[in-house]
């Protein structure tokens, strides 16, 4: 793919999860651990889509409300019932995606790479049902030095 991300090959296995109105998906290796939402700790000063930190399975992990990444300046997401925990790109790293729902595992193919207006942590976009899908790329969640004001943790 352009832009540096990784080419997904053609059925490749995802993480299907919902948040408000958009399905994204996660690469399955990518996909650490599904759970159900837990109380978090607000950070004074932190961007409005970072929630706080939560303990989940004994570890601190910084939550990101998934929707607000999405659609930056509309409306609050939805309910946040599940938490899917992301392995990060260096050992140890993760991050948690609040999301409304994780709807299982899927084989999906890229049908849009990503383009120029997408935030560099969207590798794609396929469909299924006829609705769209977002394909991210997790590891660019936390490459703040790939797009500063797309980032999870960016104040944007």
């Amino acid at each position: 793919m352009e832009n540096g991300s990784e080419h997904v090959d053609e059925g490749a296995r995802f993480l299907l999860v919902r948040s408000g109105g958009y399905r994204c998906a996660i690469p399955v290796d990518a996909a650490k651990l599904v759970t159900k939402a837990t109380e978090t700790t607000a950070l004074p000063g932190s961007a409005p889509r970072f929630l706080g930190l939560a303990q989940i399975a004994g570890e601190p992990v910084a939550v990101v409300d998934l929707h607000a990444l999405l659609d930056p300046g509309g409306e609050p997401g939805g309910g946040h019932e599940m938490t899917v925990i992301v392995r990060g790109p260096s050992a140890g790293a993760t991050l948690g995606l609040a999301v409304d729902e994780a709807m299982g595992v899927v084989s999906l193919r890229v049908e849009q790479e990503r383009s120029d207006g997408d935030p560099t942590w969207v590798s794609g976009h396929s469909r299924m049902d006829a609705r769209p899908i977002v394909i991210l790329d997790p590891t660019e969640l936390f490459d703040g030095s790939a797009s500063p004001e797309k980032g999870a943790f960016d104040a944007a």
